[in-house]
This record gives C-alpha cells, structure tokens and sequence, in this order.
C-alpha cells in the first residue's frame, strides 16, 4: 500500500502559505543561519517531502492500528448470518442427512472437539433433518439443521466462550436470530421464518433438553 502510491496526500496550498509566512525572516542578529540562502523554492521542496512524507506516516500508522484491532465482540452474529447463507446458496448444505438424532450425534465424533446436544424435535413441529461443519468464531462448529414446514432452522452449538452475552432475541439482514447458553454450551438459531416460530422452537428445544436430563420428572 505505501509503494502503490493510493496513501500520498499533498499539503493543501493554504497550509503551504501559512508555514511560509511563518517563517522567521532574516536579521543582522541572526548570523547564526543564513536565511538569504534559504529559497522558496527551498521552502517548497522541504514543505513538499515533509509534510507529505508526515501524512504518509500518520496513514500507515492508521492502517496499521486498524488491522492490529481486534473484532468487535458482536460480531460472530455477522458470521452466523453469512454462514447460514452460504448454506442456503450451497449445492450441499447438510453434511449427514438423518432425521435420527442417535445418527447425526454420533457423526460430530473427530471432526469437532466436542459433542454437540442433539433433540428431538419432531413432535413440537421442527423436525431434525441433519448436521453439517461449519467454521464460525475462530472455530470448527456442529451445526444441527431443523425445519418448521418450508423454512430451514440453523442451530450452531459451541462450547461457551466466556464473552459478553448477546442479545437473547434478534433480526438481521431479515433473519431471525435467537442465542442462549445451557451447560457449557452457546447456542445460536437462525433462520428466514417468522420470529415467533423461533421463539417457539427455541423453547422447544429448552424443554427437550430439560426432559434428556431429567426424565424422572414426566
């Protein structure tokens, strides 16, 4: 970027007049530095590789603190939407086609260092049509795929990283997203049906969950 030459920037000429007018003019009792022989054209050469050699400087040190930034914390939900497009645009996008959680759990083993909570969500109304791998947050993550009649429902399930909770109910770019933690795992559903079918799945699989662990309390 500094030899492409897209980073220089001239001095404007009201800043190259201002610095001239400025500058000291010569007295007999400043023998010390012989002004007189200080041209303008001087001037100008030393204003022209200064200042911009000053501007070139303060934008590669810009640059530099842009790229060392770290991302915002909010933004693995950016990832989550571009990742559930991509599946939807993908010739692929289900990597074990089984509506058997007792098939797609056991799929995860070697290829996430994990194991990912699979339910059975047949009976609420959004069955269980498979899993992929996807890479989100810096990691490989388990991604179960439900549906609620048409609409596909990405769930991406992760161990909890300890960051600052997001918000538990969203949209985005016309998605709706919901997020929630439970033993140590992140979850995060997406999907292109109406919020209030993920609402509704969402405590579908709250309450699958809570009947695996506990299935004393039925």
């Amino acid at each position: 970027m500094l030899r492409d030459g897209s980073l220089y920037h001239r001095a404007p000429p009201h800043l190259r007049a201002r610095v001239l007018a400025e500058l000291p003019r010569e007295s007999p009792r400043r023998a010390a530095f012989a002004w007189g022989g200080f041209t303008t054209d001087g001037v100008r050469a030393w204003l022209n590789g200064g200042l911009s050699g000053i501007a070139v400087c303060a934008l590669a040190l810009s640059a530099a603190t842009l790229i060392q930034r770290p991302a915002p914390t909010g933004s693995i939900d950016q990832e989550i939407v571009s990742s559930h497009v991509r599946a939807l645009l993908s010739q692929h996008p289900i990597d074990v086609v089984s509506t058997d959680q007792h098939t797609v759990k056991p799929w995860f083993n070697g290829k996430v260092d994990y194991t990912p909570p699979v339910v059975d969500l047949a009976a609420q109304g959004f069955p269980l049509v498979g899993g992929r791998i996807d890479y989100v947050g810096h990691r490989t993550v388990a991604v179960l795929i439900y549906r609620y009649q048409k609409h596909p429902i990405d769930l991406y399930v992760f161990p909890d990283a300890g960051g600052t909770p997001a918000p538990a109910a969203r949209a985005s770019d016309g998605y709706a997203m919901a997020r929630w933690q439970r033993n140590g795992m992140t979850y995060w559903a997406i999907t292109d049906a109406q919020s209030t079918h993920l609402h509704a799945f969402e405590q579908a699989a709250r309450a699958e969950e809570d009947h695996e662990e506990n299935p004393s309390r039925e």
